[in-house]
């Protein structure tokens, strides 16, 4: 009888002992309320906060140097355009909506631009058609480093600015979408 109580207390305490040793990495995100990254990241209208350039693009024509950490700050970027939001369908297509501002009074409020999908085991996202992307690569674009809360999108994506005098200049490109 004391043999069986003592098994019983032996199975009890390597019961706690396995559980307590569990694999974190199975519990979710505390940002993300259990839900995949697909979820979080589909049917919400997603607005570009920030757009950061590590390293900053520099721009020397002449006497004149201007250095660009900020997408938002380059002049070519228009009111208009900071304001717009992206909508990722559960269908692999977004909805581009362009905000309170139109750059154009003939412009729709929302348009179908291009198709995404998570790859990698979800730890990028890849980006095709767009013209919301446009700026940044005529095809497709790759987010990569994605995460994603309940309120919050981020990734970085290569990018290579194409300097009149130096030619070619590598920069990352750090996105954060809020809903």
């Amino acid at each position: 009888m004391k043999s069986i109580k003592l098994l019983f207390l032996f199975l009890i305490v390597n019961a706690f002992v396995f559980q307590s040793c569990k694999d974190d990495s199975e519990d979710p995100d505390p940002g993300t309320s259990g839900k995949s990254k697909s979820e979080l990241l589909v049917d919400v209208n997603w607005k570009l906060t920030a757009a950061t350039f590590n390293p900053p693009i520099v721009v020397e024509i002449g006497t004149l140097k201007e250095t660009y950490t900020n997408l938002f700050d380059i002049p070519l970027i228009q009111d208009c355009q900071k304001d717009n939001m992206i909508l990722f369908k559960g269908d692999g297509s977004m909805i581009i909506d362009n905000g309170s501002l139109k750059c154009s009074s003939s412009e729709p409020q929302t348009a179908q631009d291009g198709n995404w999908k998570l790859i990698n085991n979800d730890t990028e996202i890849e980006i095709t058609d767009s013209e919301y992307f446009k700026l940044i690569s005529s095809t497709t674009v790759i987010l990569k480093n994605v995460s994603i809360t309940e309120t919050e999108l981020k990734g970085q994506t290569d990018y290579v600015f194409n300097d009149p005098i130096k030619g070619p200049v590598n920069t990352v490109i750090s996105f954060t979408f809020t809903k």
